[in-house]
């Protein structure tokens, strides 16, 4: 987060319009907010300086005077994601919310005033890896779906992102890609930050030329059409209002497994998770494990399905058992990640998850006495399983892409290398990690091996030798001093490692 970006925030802003709440109100409820973020989170100012967060509380409370009630906001909300936590978050009220992404597991009450509510843009940006596209709209803009987005009011739309990362509340390039282009449509929030002068229409800049002018969506129903309205469904999509299910497909021989959030349903999330792996196993089958769409729930609940892991022959195995994971997977989900790395043998699978593995959570939630905004924050420190874990976030043993290609066909590319991946080893993994110099994933293998002696007899600190061998004989020196760099971390004594990194040299 830019520091000095939030304290010279006032020069982009125009206030506008009569204020709802007096000078006295707002700065009551700015130090409420300050006050329970220092009382609750277990290190709030661990990548912010509790110096540089009284700066940008000082600098907000002196130009109260000066901003009208959304630029409040807006600033209140740059504040609280300066804590760089995913869970200490401000709720920006909106006229939609069943259009935005929210990830709670309580309801949000709306503000008294629903004047404090920002409006919504007409469409639903979604970030790939090939640009942001329009992914849904009301039935009025429905043809601009699937269209690339490169600008916003004249903006190029990553420095559109770049300048919305300061209201959102994240932990990682993946969530705040997510949250980033979610914030784009709000027209109001736009114009706080500096991009637009009106809040009263957004024009974007389309890939094919276009430059189409949006105006907000009234209060009150609407039609909202996605890219699927008129098309198949790919399989994470088919029930969208079920917590968690599950369904053999016959195709292919694998059992998916969808779990949304970590929490009961119409039945008991145990009892779910017992009857799906014995059908994996009945069936001979792989077994797909979906949290991509996972914001989290209870962690306690992880226990079932990871001890039953655990204790299957059949399924705890890099080749018979898959995770898939993006940008979504969080939270308790995160945890459950943490969990089968650990514990399992499973294969992951998609993208990185949303979530740092160390992290906070488990939010205390305040409703501000004044504004009624509602602020989260968080109360424990969930660490993860490695010593001194920094990982920005869990990153998968087979890494896919998520293009526009594949959401517009319908494809999963995730979904289809879990299905058909094959010849999957502890050697494979390795390479594979290797070549991304992934030395988490490197260690998490070695472990695995020195764990199961009976199960995988593979001596990695010679295989780590002649991998990084291998790598300097094609050239590649790079990867051959990580191997032989990993191979002494874990094995120390190792003669061989240690003459082959001193010949290499610095």
């Amino acid at each position: 987060m830019n520091i000095q970006f939030l304290l010279t925030f006032a020069t982009l802003l125009v206030s506008g319009g009569d204020r709802l709440l007096d000078d006295n109100a707002w700065r009551a409820d700015i130090s409420e907010t300050a006050a329970t973020i220092r009382e609750y989170h277990p290190r709030p100012f661990r990548t912010v300086s509790a110096e540089d967060f009284a700066l940008s509380l000082d600098a907000l409370l002196r130009d109260v005077p000066d901003l009208s009630d959304k630029e409040i906001i807006v600033r209140l909300a740059a504040l609280v994601a300066l804590i760089d936590d995913g869970h200490t978050r401000l709720s920006i009220p909106r006229q939609h919310p069943e259009i935005g992404l929210e990830f709670g597991h309580t309801p949000t009450v709306a503000p008294d005033l629903e004047e404090l509510e920002f409006g919504q843009l007409p469409v639903a940006f979604e970030k790939f890896e090939d640009g942001v596209f329009i992914v849904a709209a009301s039935a009025e803009y429905a043809k601009l779906i699937g269209h690339r987005v490169t600008a916003i009011n004249g903006m190029p739309i990553d420095d559109a992102l770049a300048t919305v990362q300061t209201i959102t509340f994240t932990e990682n390039s993946q969530l705040e890609a997510l949250m980033g282009v979610d914030r784009l449509t709000l027209p109001e929030a736009l114009v706080a930050l500096g991009i637009g002068d009106s809040a009263e229409s957004v024009t974007l800049g389309l890939g094919n030329g276009g430059k189409p002018t949006l105006e907000p969506l009234p209060r009150g129903h609407f039609d909202w059409v996605t890219s699927f309205d008129n098309g198949s469904l790919p399989l994470r999509l088919e029930n969208p209002d079920e917590k968690f299910w599950a369904q053999h497909i016959a195709d292919g021989n694998f059992v998916y497994m969808q779990m949304d959030e970590i929490t009961d349903g119409d039945i008991p999330l145990a009892e779910f998770v017992v009857k799906t792996l014995a059908m994996a196993e009945d069936k001979d089958a792989r077994l797909v494990i979906d949290i991509r769409n996972n914001f989290g729930g209870s962690g306690g609940l992880n226990k079932t399905l990871v001890m039953s892991l655990i204790q299957s022959e059949e399924l705890n195995r890099y080749d018979r058992a898959f995770v898939l994971t993006g940008r979504r997977t969080f939270s308790a989900a995160q945890m459950l990640v943490n969990e089968l790395e650990q514990y399992t043998r499973v294969s992951l699978v998609g993208e990185p998850t949303g979530s740092r593995p160390d992290h906070f959570g488990d939010p205390k939630k305040v409703r501000l006495k004044h504004s009624g905004l509602t602020l989260r924050v968080s109360r424990l420190h969930w660490s993860s399983y490695g010593a001194f874990d920094d990982r920005d976030a869990s990153n998968p043993d087979f890494p896919v892409a998520w293009t526009s290609d594949d959401y517009f066909s319908a494809n999963d590319p995730a979904l289809d290398l879990a299905i058909s991946a094959k010849d999957i080893s502890l050697e494979s993994l390795l390479r594979n990690a290797l070549a991304r110099k992934d030395q988490h994933q490197v260690g998490r293998y070695t472990l695995d091996s020195k764990r199961s002696p009976g199960t995988y007899q593979t001596n990695f600190s010679d295989l780590l030798l002649t991998l990084g061998n291998e790598a300097l004989a094609s050239g590649d020196t790079g990867i051959a001093s990580f191997a032989y760099q990993v191979g002494l971390y874990f094995y120390p004594q190792h003669a061989g490692l240690s003459v082959a990194l001193e010949e290499l040299g610095p």
